[in-house]
């Protein structure tokens, strides 16, 4: 088995396991087409633990559908299922893709950089203490990004997640 090796291999070297949780809802899967459902997800991130395993759970705020309440309630869930690190980025809209097309037809609107470090900042406030975040933001800097365009400068998105942080007294 794939995780039997994985836990011989992490008696030399420092193993970890990301898995794209992305949402918890199924409903937002179907719609961007993961492939699988939170349930897959819950049990793999088990077996992985059950190995003695470190797991990142990877989640992604904006997806289409999704509210403020669904974004941190994937959160609040992923940290029930055990996950040791988090990584957390926007959702963005590339040239080419299915997304793009719903983008220009008006039928998906990306998360406002506003909206994402507020709902950021309440997610972390979620985290327990000794949760690794790996992750708060991604960007892409070349020119097959759409939208949002405030995902194009990672240190500025940077910048204002440590002045929202720091506002909120988070440390870290």
């Amino acid at each position: 088995e794939i995780l039997d090796y994985l836990k011989e291999l992490d008696k030399n070297y420092e193993i970890w396991i990301e898995y794209g949780i992305q949402s918890i809802f199924d409903e937002t899967l179907d719609r961007i087409n993961r492939g699988h459902s939170s349930k897959n997800v819950e049990i793999w991130i088990k077996k992985s633990k059950d190995k003695g395993l470190k797991v990142c759970g990877h989640v992604i705020f904006g997806l289409p559908g999704e509210n403020r309440d669904m974004m941190l309630k994937t959160v609040e869930k992923s940290i029930e299922w055990g996950i040791d690190s988090i990584k957390i980025h926007p959702l963005y809209v590339v040239k080419n893709t299915a997304l793009a097309i719903e983008y220009q037809k008006g039928k998906y609107v990306p998360i406002s950089k506003e909206d994402y470090i507020s709902t950021l900042v309440e997610a972390i406030k979620l985290l327990p203490q000794d949760m690794i975040v790996q992750r708060v933001t991604a960007g892409i800097g070349d020119d097959t990004l759409i939208a949002p365009k405030w995902c194009s400068n990672k240190n500025t998105q940077l910048k204002d997640i440590r002045d929202a942080l720091k506002k909120e007294g988070i440390i870290y």
